[in-house]
């Protein structure tokens, strides 16, 4: 090839693409699956637009700012009784989680920087975003910029994504998260997962998309925005859904074409631990135990359940890191060391972690499955149960309950996943077959990404296009039952005229 046609090849196969990738949301780890899809796209030579909520130090090359500031506290308020969060009932969760939107959309969509944007005549080809957070009214930066929508999906698979996949669940073998089963279900608990789903779909989002609707038209109120079609319409209108989702941390399920799996997306490569960790976990002749509840849940509001690891702790012959800051230090074992933040990945990748105590995050999930290390799990919110319990139905992990917590449970769950083998061989197996990949997630999240600059809609299915009546053939399902009860009464009024004239025949004879 000569030169000239060589970079005329290149050129084309690098053609940039300009990217709005509207994350506003403040919360760190949502933003550990957005980053290495964006920082992908830019290493290729795509110019990104990062609205963000976390934003970097230093913005790497071709990745530009716009941050959004909050008031973390007026977010948070009213969330920090973990105590009380299992015993939230779905409708009241997904209450909670409405009104947090509601309070971020001021500070997002609302604030100064965004309204310019979306008031500029910038042009994009692509918006991506997670607007399956309670954040579909975001959907309006598809119309207003002309631009196919990708979604990003920190959460894993649940029925609403699918919904508005195309492709919606199956509860007799379909989970949503916040059913917290696993997938060998009673007859009473697919029912109660029928219910979940349901509820999902028809309360849960289509009644929130209704409340978004004015949110929507207050906020993007551009040139043109009166010829936009309804949030439900919008909400359908992707190119491509990535999700924070893998097979061996979850049930496998059919899913919509255009959806493509990527978790795992948040795994790096190992780095050198501090000095001090490093001489901890290497001294650890009989090995090491690792505690985090994540970087959402503040453990102090946990101390009747944090006493209780302690006190487990102080009788193991393991050494133990805790990602914990108790007011009183006094009690704190010798073999265990806490502080308020741990590097996480790379301590799970040192030779000598033997377990993994955690709250069942799917970020956490994932970097277990990927070191091969079982886990003790405590689910406090979102889809954390559901999580745990697959770990526990596929036979690496045990899960206690939040409410069940205490000496003598911890003790018999711990020693339970330390002293019995089969738990390490399941998660070393599931590590194996982890990294045995023709690419990683984030170069896959790139192809698909790119894929969909070249080829929009391509693999969007047209079921995506229905109404949630013609979807789930509601309209077919009223005819037959009509029809059915129809029959029932022309039987039952034959059966009558027949009785009848041979009552009459009787009678004459």
């Amino acid at each position: 090839m000569t030169p000239l046609l060589f970079l005329l090849a290149f050129g084309i196969s690098v053609e940039s693409a300009r990217i709005l990738a509207f994350f506003p949301v403040p919360f760190p780890s949502h933003h550990f699956i957005f980053r290495p899809v964006i920082e992908g796209l830019a290493q290729k030579g795509h110019q990104i637009l990062y609205v963000t909520g976390f934003p970097y130090k230093e913005s790497p090359n071709n990745i530009d700012q716009i941050i959004i500031r909050y008031n973390v506290s007026e977010l948070r308020d009213g969330i920090t009784d973990f105590q009380k969060m299992p015993e939230r009932t779905i409708l009241q969760s997904m209450d909670d989680m409405y009104k947090i939107s509601v309070i971020m959309s001021r500070y997002s969509v609302g604030s100064k920087e965004v309204q310019d944007l979306i008031h500029s005549d910038q042009k994009f080809d692509a918006v991506m975003f997670e607007s399956y957070f309670y954040h579909e009214f975001v959907s309006a930066l598809i119309h207003k910029f002309n631009a196919i929508g990708i979604e990003v999906m920190s959460l894993g698979d649940n029925a609403w994504v699918n919904e508005m996949s195309g492709l919606p669940d199956n509860p007799s073998y379909q989970l949503d998260f916040k059913s917290g089963l696993s997938n060998d279900m009673s007859f009473w608990q697919r029912l109660y997962n029928t219910y979940v789903t349901g509820v999902t779909t028809i309360a849960g989002y289509y009644y929130l998309h209704f409340l978004m609707q004015p949110i929507m038209d207050k906020y993007f109120n551009y040139t043109g925005w009166e010829s936009r079609p309804s949030i439900d319409v919008l909400a359908r209108n992707r190119s491509l859904i990535l999700v924070n989702f893998d097979y061996l941390f979850g049930y496998p399920y059919p899913v919509a074409p255009h959806r493509k799996d990527i978790g795992g997306i948040n795994i790096k490569p190992n780095e050198v631990l501090p000095k001090d960790l490093q001489t901890f976990m290497d001294e650890s002749k009989e090995g090491v135990i690792f505690m985090s509840l994540g970087s959402h849940i503040d453990a102090k509001y946990l101390k009747e359940q944090m006493n209780a690891f302690l006190e487990v702790f102080k009788e193991l012959p393991q050494r133990v890191l805790m990602k914990y800051e108790p007011e009183d230090e006094s009690q704190v074992p010798p073999n265990v060391k806490l502080s308020k933040w741990f590097p996480q990945q790379d301590i799970l990748a040192h030779k000598n972690c033997i377990l993994f105590i955690t709250h069942g995050g799917l970020l956490s999930l994932a970097e277990a499955t990927y070191h091969g290390l079982p886990l003790v799990g405590i689910p406090i919110l979102a889809d954390q149960a559901k999580n745990l319990a697959f770990v526990e139905s596929q036979g690496f992990g045990r899960m206690l309950g939040l409410n069940n917590v205490t000496k003598e449970t911890v003790s018999w769950t711990v020693q339970e996943v330390l002293s019995n083998s089969r738990y390490r061989e399941e998660a070393l197996r599931r590590s194996k077959i982890f990294k045995d990949r023709r690419q990683t997630p984030a170069e896959e999240a790139v192809y698909w990404v790119e894929h969909s600059l070249k080829y929009p809609f391509a693999l969007t299915p047209e079921s995506t296009k229905f109404s949630a009546v013609v979807l789930h053939m509601l309209y077919i399902k009223l005819f037959i039952t009509l029809v059915f009860f129809l029959a029932i009464y022309i039987l039952y009024s034959v059966i009558k005229v027949v009785k009848t004239l041979t009552c009459k025949t009787k009678r004459k004879k």
